[in-house]
């Protein structure tokens, strides 16, 4: 499901990626939180691979932690997270039955609801995501609630 800046921009606010200096990335971070299970852990090996990435000692690994399987990949056009959990104390299987969708080229998109994206941002409360609640709101005519 997509969470992040990516998410963001979906709910109405958009602005670039940016590093934890708060200074513009050079490309797209897209963040993606996934249930961790052993099954969609080695699932998602699987993607990675096929994406080209080596994921051979993840594979190995002889005691795996899915809840702290975070990845970061550089693509030559975006940075991919791929994150096993949130800031926010928000269960992956609630927040995915209230997900919301984007369709690009007939393909439907899972994105975090506004509700609990504004709830992630607000555990998360680094600058950019205090200002994106702040814009967020302000785009949809919500006073500080």
């Amino acid at each position: 499901m997509v969470v992040g800046g990516a998410a963001v921009a979906l709910h109405g606010y958009f602005r670039h990626s940016v590093n934890l200096a708060g200074i513009v990335a050079d490309k797209p971070d897209l963040d993606f939180w996934y249930n961790p299970t052993y099954g969609n852990y080695f699932k998602l090996l699987d993607a990675l691979g096929a994406l080209g990435q080596d994921v051979a000692r993840y594979k190995k690994e002889k005691s795996p932690d899915p809840k702290k399987s975070f990845f970061k990949y550089e693509f030559e056009q975006f940075t991919l997270d791929l994150l096993p959990t949130l800031k926010a104390p928000l269960q992956f299987t609630t927040a995915f039955s209230k997900r919301e969708f984007a369709t690009l080229n007939d393909i439907k998109i899972p994105f975090i609801s506004y509700a609990d994206l504004l709830l992630d941002k607000q555990a998360t409360a680094r600058p950019k995501d205090l200002t994106d609640i702040e814009q967020l709101k302000r785009r949809r005519g919500l006073n500080d609630e």
